[in-house]
């Protein structure tokens, strides 16, 4: 499956986990197999689709987020949460997105310290 495909189907998945975990009902139980199904994607693109000299800029995003939604500075998701009519459900799809960036960005630095130990203990072996 390619990136852009991946990041479609963990897009959609976040969009329907926000959606369900908004409603009154939470739509029978679905955003708690969304949001697997939704970390399951983010983690794939981060172990197949960062590369090494991506994993840096990956994780610098992921930290403009963290600080962005972190609720002593940014808290975006409460702010978006403000919106009239749609914003019980903006806030968690946003919240949805920030943690598939924070998973890709965390996988992919992980596959960077593995590849590095990999490529240390090939040349001393």
């Amino acid at each position: 499956m390619s990136k852009i495909n991946l990041f479609s189907l963990a897009f959609v998945v976040a969009v329907i986990s926000g959606v369900a975990a908004g409603s009154a009902s939470d739509l029978g139980g679905v955003a708690p197999i969304a949001n697997l199904l939704m970390y399951g994607c983010a983690a794939w693109i981060g172990w197949k689709c960062v590369s090494s000299s991506e994993a840096k800029e990956y994780a610098i995003g992921a930290a403009a987020l963290v600080f962005l939604n972190h609720p002593a500075w940014g808290d975006a998701a409460a702010t978006m949460g403000q919106v009239q009519w749609v914003g019980i459900y903006l806030a968690p799809i946003f919240s949805n997105l920030v943690d598939i960036v924070l998973l890709v960005a965390a996988v992919g630095m992980l596959k960077k310290l593995v590849d590095g130990a990999r490529s240390s203990a090939n040349v001393t072996a």
